[in-house]
């Protein structure tokens, strides 16, 4: 959601009810148990009439919550947070959750807010008789802003940020970490929600440095899976590599079924050819399955439906991967 708020909306900004604003949308932020689904959280514009006491809408963990709504609940949790920092007006932990709650909300940006919970957190576990709850509390907060259809909140670097510390938080207490569904129920939603997701998939990368997966080829199959079906997105496409390269496991089948893929959808973009250029490169391919990477490559060249700039960056690609395959 844009924090930009049209005249009309501005110049009602501050009628109406914003306690009840606030309370409606951080009652749902804070559910006073741990929830089984992440919410799916979207913002309601002008064209959905909710009644003057009626801010969030809900169905199951589906969300709708008022972008007026939204906008005066954060100018409530704004200020309590102010207070609590400054000292002025010390509020409880559980009041302080759920004003920054709101606060990530309407800004996933608003690094004090990431920070407070941060601190807060700290404290509730120091000396907690279930920390795997506390962290499984923040953890289903942080996922469900990270996974709804909120364009700047899947992109966020300091929502990112906060998940990375929690995980590593996860881990200073000994406790399990799901890193197969991690990927595949917030990384794979994240980028879904935001194509090219350079932070998700750096997250990626992070919960496989902390753990060694059982069965790693379950999460191969699954991130090519997720490429073939979005195979514009060069982030999805980097990460398989990686598995490949810096993981070591095989890229033979996941080349020759990325072949075929591009040779039965003639597809030319530039993602998926940079993938195949740079694993013939690498030097995990045999001599059989290289010549049938430059057969196809060539193919698409000549034929009369690629466009002009398609052939320029398929003979790049050819240029590219003999330079650094002859090197390696």
């Amino acid at each position: 959601m844009s924090r930009a708020i049209d005249k009309d909306s501005a110049a009602g900004l501050k009628n109406g009810n914003l306690l009840l604003a606030y309370q409606q949308i951080s009652s749902i932020l804070t559910p006073p148990s741990l929830q089984e689904c992440l919410l799916e959280i979207e913002f309601l514009g002008k064209i959905h009439l909710l009644d003057e006491s009626q801010h969030v809408i809900q169905d199951g963990s589906a969300v709708g919550i008022s972008k007026l709504a939204l906008a005066q609940a954060f100018l409530v949790a704004r200020q309590y947070l102010k207070e609590h920092v400054d000292g002025v007006k010390p509020r409880t932990d559980e009041e302080m959750f759920a004003a920054t709650a709101v606060i990530l909300l309407f800004d996933p940006e608003y690094l004090t807010a990431a920070n407070s919970r941060k601190r807060l957190l700290r404290k509730q576990l120091q000396g907690c008789s279930d920390v795997s709850k506390q962290l499984e509390k923040e953890k289903w907060f942080v996922d469900s802003l990270l996974t709804s259809r909120l364009h700047r909140h899947t992109k966020s670097p300091v929502l990112w940020s906060h998940r990375r510390w929690l995980i590593s938080t996860f881990r200073e207490h000994r406790l399990p970490l799901e890193v197969l569904q991690d990927i595949t129920s917030v990384v794979f939603v994240a980028g879904e929600r935001h194509p090219r997701n350079y932070y998700a998939w750096c997250h990626a990368r992070f919960l496989m440095s902390l753990d060694s997966l059982d069965k790693p080829e379950e999460l191969l199959k699954a991130v090519q899976t997720w490429c073939f079906q979005h195979h514009t997105d060069i982030s999805g496409w980097s990460f398989l590599f990686f598995l490949l390269d810096v993981k070591g496991l095989s890229g033979n089948l996941v080349n020759d079924e990325a072949l075929e893929l591009v040779d039965s959808l003639r597809l030319t973009n530039e993602s998926v050819w940079v993938f195949l250029r740079t694993l013939a490169a690498s030097g995990h391919l045999v001599a059989e399955q290289y010549a049938r990477f430059q057969t196809i490559q060539q193919s698409l060249i000549d034929a009369p439906s690629t466009s002009p700039g398609d052939k320029a960056m398929l003979r790049s690609a050819i240029d590219w991967c003999e330079t650094y395959r002859k090197s390696s």
